[in-house]
């Protein structure tokens, strides 16, 4: 049949009362041992036990028992809340059994003196504890074991924060500091408000900061600190918002103000190097954004300095010449992105120089170069008048070669280093071989070679070396010889300046019924 609610209750009142029951009778057999008064507040916890088994307890014993303890292993509960007060329990219980004597141990902690006695009686043990509250108590141990983590942590993190380098200060809702660390008492006491340590709360060093809430966005400004010699000290100041409060960090930032000051003036003396070139000059960092441009850029591109000042990407900057008709102009759009997109590849591994012909009529000459940290740089050269002179300069020589071409006699010029440097049509015609055409340069040895395999012996074309190859005063000189063919061939060979020698031929107009061998013309070549 099922117990009822009421039937339950009553049997676990009559077993707890029979349980009471039992200790007390144990105490009449074994009157427990007192020190002080056995119910007083500063009464000791005396325990009795049997085979392990809780027989008897005194007053104060029995009001640190919890109906539920009785159900426990009291025994093992009670010796591991006394071995984390002496550590050396268990070996000074074991040594004291082995002996057969009974244990007596205290010891001063931060509550007062505490104190067990243990005594042995055939199988019964006796333990005395003075001076520990609650000794049975699994949420005291608990509690204790966090304080004293809680403690370390606190200790290490107090030792953390006054070893750190950094000056670190909190500041409550109305701006006031409340708390700073070691660092900053030192950078106080060594900048010109040091009479500000001595006082509390401290002088402020830096100028208050917005307040920052809690779960806000960090914020960092930066702070500048005279120091007693007139040096300025430069911080990056963190701050972080906490509940009411906000704390602050000052960074050294002194090696990056002079990294930035060094790049700037840097970038200054480089920009005044380059201001009085003629060629342009822009040069893009790793991102492709502009970082430095001279005057000669803006005079050649049209390009305004206040555009150019907002650091244009590459893209931008191209696209913006292509507006200004300063580029080349390509069939469609995507010819022209595929050619911005090889420019950078270009240049990028310095391979990149082209000559821009605009629509204006001038010719730029673009020239990549890589730059360290992945930057690339461009120069810009107009070399339209170098153009201009180029053109002008081989039409002068196209006219030069149409007049040499128009003489009936043969001619070559040698220079002062024994190569053909001009012939004419008629040597052409006469000789069967165009130098022009020639493999490599015909030297006078190549081709005293080829006028002696086209005519009769003769000691001519040996003094014709030497004369070409003579370092000094020389003198217009001719002679004759006679072709294979029958013909006479009246020779001509004169000085001119520079060291170069003039070989004229006449009397024969062409050689109809003879052409070179091209073989042998690339041999003598050779």
């Amino acid at each position: 049949m099922p117990w009822s609610a009421s039937e339950l209750s009553l049997l676990f009142s009559i077993g707890s009362l029979a349980a009471f029951s039992s200790l007390w009778v144990a105490g009449r057999i074994w009157p427990t041992r007192q020190t002080s008064s056995g119910s007083g507040p500063n009464a000791p916890h005396v325990f009795t036990f049997c085979n392990r088994e809780l027989i008897a307890a005194s007053p104060a014993a029995q009001r640190a028992l919890n109906i539920e303890d009785l159900d426990e292993d009291i025994f093992n509960q009670l010796f591991e809340r006394l071995q984390s007060v002496f550590p050396t329990l268990t070996q000074d219980l074991q040594a004291a059994q082995k002996n057969r004597r009974d244990l007596h141990l205290e010891d001063v902690t931060k509550t007062g003196p505490v104190s067990i006695d243990i005594a042995f009686r055939d199988d019964r043990v006796q333990v005395v504890v003075q001076g520990i509250p609650a000794p049975l108590s699994r949420k005291l141990i608990v509690d204790e074991d966090y304080a004293n983590a809680a403690e370390v942590e606190l200790r290490v993190l107090r030792d953390t924060v006054e070893a750190s380098p950094v000056p670190t200060w909190r500041e409550n809702a109305k701006g006031q500091i409340d708390w700073v660390n070691r660092a900053y008492i030192d950078l106080l006491e060594s900048s010109e408000c040091d009479d500000g340590a001595s006082t509390w709360p401290p002088q402020r060093l830096f100028e208050s900061s917005t307040i920052v809430h809690p779960g806000a966005t960090p914020k960092t400004r930066r702070s500048s600190l005279l120091t007693p010699t007139g040096v300025k000290s430069w911080f990056d100041v963190a701050s972080f918002g906490q509940r009411d409060h906000s704390l602050h960090f000052a960074c050294d930032a002194n090696a990056l103000v002079n990294a930035e000051t060094s790049l700037r003036n840097f970038m200054q003396t480089l920009t005044q190097t380059f201001a009085y070139l003629p060629i342009g000059l822009a040069i893009f960092d790793s991102n492709r954004q502009l970082v430095v441009f001279n005057p000669a850029l803006t005079d050649l591109t049209s390009l305004k300095p206040e555009w150019l000042s907002i650091r244009p990407t590459l893209h931008d900057f191209l696209n913006r010449l292509r507006e200004e008709r300063m580029l080349p102009e390509r069939r469609n759009f995507s010819d022209w992105r595929q050619k911005i997109d090889q420019l950078e590849a270009s240049a990028r591994d310095g391979t990149y120089s082209e000559a821009w012909t605009l629509p204006t009529g001038q010719t730029y000459r673009i020239t990549g170069r890589p730059h360290p940290e992945g930057a690339i740089a461009f120069l810009f050269e107009d070399i339209t008048a170098e153009i201009s002179l180029t053109r002008k300069f081989r039409q002068e020589l196209e006219l030069s070669q149409t007049l040499f071409d128009s003489f009936p006699q043969a001619m070559a010029v040698f220079g002062a280093d024994g190569i053909i440097k001009m012939s004419n049509l008629s040597y052409s015609n006469l000789w069967g071989i165009d130098p022009g055409d020639a493999l490599g340069q015909i030297t006078i040895i190549d081709a005293t070679r080829l006028w002696q395999d086209l005519c009769e012996p003769t000691p001519l074309w040996g003094d014709a070396r030497d004369f070409v190859s003579r370092i000094g005063d020389r003198s217009e000189w001719n002679g004759t010889v006679r072709l294979c063919t029958g013909k006479d061939l009246s020779c001509r060979f004169v000085p001119m300046a520079g060291g170069t020698t003039l070989a004229e031929f006449s009397g024969a107009a062409t050689m109809p019924h003879h052409r070179h061998d091209p073989d042998r013309t690339a041999e003598l070549s050779r």
